[in-house]
């Protein structure tokens, strides 16, 4: 991680029919950051992530991507500097694994032989092998070997930021845990690339984030490392979702006794 900033929020509302889906944030995120966005349905989060690539336009304040505002930058041109990775993966069912990560990169017109090198790094990288992979459709894969071909997909034009909404939502449990430390290896290796990640699970949250934004009808909570959060929450909703984990905890460990 460095000082630099990669994305800042400005005083960024958004609203639909007169009410703020987003109220007046403002936030830097550094480059290298792994940043979680938690919050209940209707707390703002995908309203929030989804500005930052332009798939939603703020009503209002200013978004900046790597120092530029992004309302002057073309949208596609900036998309194509940002991965996106979604629950609903969307893996293109009649193109092999190969061809599904190469669809940026041929976008971008790379050659060949640079498409095939990035592929195998690529499936090196989410611990896919691309001689067992690489020509297999998607229908041939597990519920979590999709969702990391979505996240080699999303990395494979090299972006500096990488967005995640609710990515593991619709795994199974154990699954889902498998994901998120292999997402973890994955960012240490690539240590300049921001992550931002949208989840429901306070557990998931505290478990990736270097810091976690926590949301509430549209406004900032508190936005933190997990361990101030902890120690400090900031407000009642805060607090009264650390003390649901906390029992939840503590209910699973009463019927293991």
């Amino acid at each position: 991680m460095t000082d630099k900033t990669m994305i800042h929020f400005d005083h960024v509302t958004k609203t639909y029919n007169g009410r703020a889906v987003v109220d007046d944030i403002s936030l830097d995120i550094k480059e290298g950051e792994f940043i979680t966005i938690l919050g209940t349905s209707g707390s703002g989060k995908t309203t929030t992530l989804k500005m930052i690539n332009r798939l939603i336009e703020p009503s209002q304040g200013k978004i900046f991507f790597d120092g530029k505002d992004i309302a002057e930058l073309d949208a596609v041109a900036l998309r194509r500097q940002i991965g996106y990775v979604v629950q609903q993966i969307g893996l293109f069912p009649h193109q092999t694994v190969a061809e599904n990560i190469a669809t940026v990169p041929k976008l971008l017109k790379w050659d060949k032989a640079r498409i095939d090198t990035r592929v195998r790094e690529l499936l090196a990288l989410v611990q896919l092998p691309y001689k067992d992979f690489a020509n297999r459709y998607p229908a041939q894969l597990s519920g979590g070997q999709q969702q990391r071909i979505g996240v080699a997909r999303a990395l494979a034009a090299d972006p500096n930021v990488m967005l995640f909404d609710e990515p593991f939502g619709a795994i199974d449990a154990i699954t889902r845990g498998d994901l998120q430390d292999e997402l973890l290896t994955i960012h240490r290796k690539l240590n300049d690339k921001t992550f931002v990640f949208i989840t429901h699970d306070i557990h998931e949250a505290f478990k990736l984030g270097t810091r976690v934004l926590i949301m509430d009808e549209g406004r900032i909570c508190q936005f933190d490392k997990p361990q101030a959060i902890l120690a400090h929450p900031d407000s009642e909703f805060v607090k009264k979702l650390i003390d649901t984990a906390k029992a939840q905890e503590k209910l699973w460990e009463m019927s293991h006794d």
